[in-house]
């Protein structure tokens, strides 16, 4: 008798167990290989974005150098106050980067505190590096408490002016620029830095560098130990600079929107931010280590191992985080008289 399925030519489908498993680690190892080459390839992307970011604040910095003949002022405050704050040279640059609009709705002869929620709330692309882990925008609680008129939750920034090697935040007599010594950077309170002023050199000197929203603070110059409830490295572009006395007493901790080279880049936990005005600290223009009441926080990125810099010729480079400390200081002063060299 034939066997009813004697000559079937029907063919099994399907996998085995082991062939579905062999299928399924390749496919593992693959995606192992992937995932990392994918993220690198968006953190260049985002990398990228940054550093078009200080080319644009660069040639707002110029466009605004060939209007007025100096760079903007790294802060502005109220005529005869010290503590009324205006806001940072990012006010002055926004007609520069097609943000006329939101410059013309910023009342200039009000301090910060008595602007809107609105303006305060506003995302700038180009200050806010795609890179950055923080929230964006940021509430701060202390702020929030207080009942300000322009609230508690801010747009963020990621670039901080430079003050070069002294950290001190004071004024001269009159409320005017502190001198200019060797230390100097391109910024400081009332500054009108020009590019006659910079004998270093516009291609030595970086004006801007990364300062990104995210990391973790923490309390002084050559801190390590990371805040203990937890605060972040945040700043506005509108609030920008520093955590001022009568905050800081307060228990306000903040990066600000300023750097120094005091500490090296990418330094973490990242150094906050204090201007002292008991006693008439404002006049006190001693650097930190010179004993003085101020200090500002270090240049940092979510980059590995560099922070992207723009320099006063418009260019941007990035200086890796074991730069010799000696070259990063010549490269943040205006008047060091160093000899410029590789880096």
């Amino acid at each position: 008798m034939i066997s009813p399925h004697a000559g079937d030519s029907r063919k099994r489908f399907g996998f085995t167990l082991i062939e579905l498993m062999v299928v399924i680690a390749i496919i593992a190892i693959l995606l192992a290989l992937l995932l990392p080459a994918t993220q690198n390839a968006r953190e260049a992307a985002r990398r990228l974005q940054c550093r078009n970011n200080l080319k644009q604040l660069g040639i707002a910095m110029h466009n605004y150098h060939d209007t007025f003949n100096t760079f903007p002022p790294g802060f502005r405050f109220i005529a005869g106050s010290p503590s009324a704050a205006l806001g940072t040279a990012f006010y002055s640059l926004l007609p520069y980067l097609e943000q006329g609009s939101l410059g013309a709705s910023i009342n200039l002869s009000a301090p910060w505190h008595s602007l809107t929620p609105v303006i305060a709330q506003r995302q700038v692309p180009v200050f806010v590096c795609p890179s950055d882990s923080a929230t964006n925008p940021t509430t701060y609680p202390l702020l929030t408490t207080m009942n300000l008129p322009v609230g508690g939750t801010f747009a963020n920034a990621s670039y901080g002016f430079s003050v070069g090697f002294r950290d001190s935040m004071c004024f001269s007599p009159g409320f005017g620029a502190p001198p200019t010594t060797p230390q100097s950077g391109v910024f400081a309170f009332h500054s009108k830095t020009r590019l006659a002023d910079i004998t270093d050199g516009s291609s030595n000197t970086f004006a801007i560098g990364e300062a990104a929203s995210g990391l973790p603070l923490c309390n002084g110059i050559g801190c390590t130990t990371p805040d203990p409830n937890g605060t972040k490295a945040t700043h506005s572009w509108l609030v920008g600079g520093f955590s001022i006395e009568f905050l800081y007493v307060a228990g306000f901790r903040y990066s600000g929107g300023w750097i120094s080279t005091v500490e090296p880049p990418n330094k973490s936990p990242v150094t906050d931010s204090r201007y002292m005005l008991s006693g008439n600290a404002f006049q006190d223009c001693r650097a930190s280590w010179e004993g003085g009441p101020h200090w500002v926080s270090n240049a940092r990125s979510m980059h590995t191992g560099v922070v992207q810099f723009l320099f006063c010729d418009g260019s941007v480079r990035p200086l890796s985080n074991i730069i010799d400390r000696s070259a990063y200081r010549a490269l943040s002063t205006i008047q060091g008289g160093e000899v410029g060299g590789e880096f």
